[in-house]
């Protein structure tokens, strides 16, 4: 049983990083071409590959190839022990990471951001009012708002889970950097969408909040992400809506060819005859020193 833990441990890693590759590769030019939308929607790919690597792979469905080598027990007992210790420190640093943001925002010290996954409320600075203009904050109110309605603060957490899982694996670090980043550009596109006479308004709002770090791992903040490039993205012109269809049609064919090709090209893990030589080694050298009757 560690043994198979071990496996679906490795192959989920390993998925998701050669999935967090492909995103990287394409998440630039697909922002270019379809706008930044359907780019964040690109890391819909990583929980999809990741998946894929959990289920029987097309080469022991088919019984193709040679099956791999049974781990040692206790060799799978201490990889596993290993790895589920190292995700209850990282989990237990991003706890402390949340627990000081917190406490920062209960004094007045953090935001403007979305605090909270399950019930998510956002965080202002103790100089909210007399720092921005009314339709500065009013801008503020919407972005952060904006990211409750998309569901970005569950992200947040499933990306956060999906670091203290692959806490060993700096491709899973990366991907979430970026796809924070991504995220934002998103979060700006859609409030775009529903104003676009503030362009120069939401720039202003953004130079303002640029001194503002929001050291969370779970909220949405503006603070935390390139100024440069949010600002020159303002400058552009969002997709019309015959190219976001197709590019939302692009992004689920995408998404299914990912799964598949994982799944096809995952190689056989243990045969299930193969563990038990492993369990039953010891066992006549266990009999042999038992008290004789």
């Amino acid at each position: 049983m560690i043994e198979l833990l071990v496996l679906a441990l490795t192959r989920v890693q390993v998925a998701a990083a050669a999935a967090v590759l492909l995103v990287l590769l394409l998440r630039v030019p697909v922002r270019n071409l379809f706008g930044a939308r359907l780019a964040y929607g690109l890391w819909s790919l990583v929980p999809a590959a990741a998946a894929a690597s959990v289920f029987p792979s097309l080469a022991e469905t088919l019984g193709v190839g040679a099956p791999a080598a049974p781990l040692a027990p206790g060799l799978a007992i201490r990889v596993a022990t290993l790895w589920l210790g190292g995700a209850a420190l990282f989990t237990g640093f991003m706890i402390w990471q949340e627990q000081r943001f917190r406490r920062a925002a209960a004094r007045g010290k953090a935001g403007p951001a979305v605090m909270g996954a399950l019930w998510p409320r956002i965080v202002l600075p103790a100089d909210f009012e007399t720092r921005f203009d009314a339709r500065e904050r009013g801008l503020i109110l919407l972005h952060e708002r904006t990211h409750i309605r998309r569901g970005d603060p569950i992200a947040n957490l499933i990306v956060a889970a999906c670091r203290a899982l692959g806490w060993c694996n700096p491709l899973i670090h990366l991907g979430a950097a970026f796809t924070r980043i991504d995220q934002e550009l998103a979060c700006d596109a859609t409030v775009l969408a529903l104003k676009s006479d503030i362009r120069g308004d939401y720039a202003k709002a953004l130079l303002k909040v640029s001194m503002f770090r929001t050291a969370s791992p779970l909220a949405c903040g503006w603070g935390t992400h390139p100024l440069i490039l949010r600002v020159s993205f303002l400058k552009r012109s969002e997709p019309d809506r015959r190219r976001e269809v197709a590019g939302f049609i692009g992004l689920i064919a995408l998404s299914v060819a990912t799964f598949m090709a994982v799944w096809s090209l995952a190689p056989r893990g243990f045969e299930p005859g193969a563990l038990a030589p492993n369990l039953q080694m010891n066992a006549p050298q266990a009999a042999g020193v038992l008290p004789l009757p």
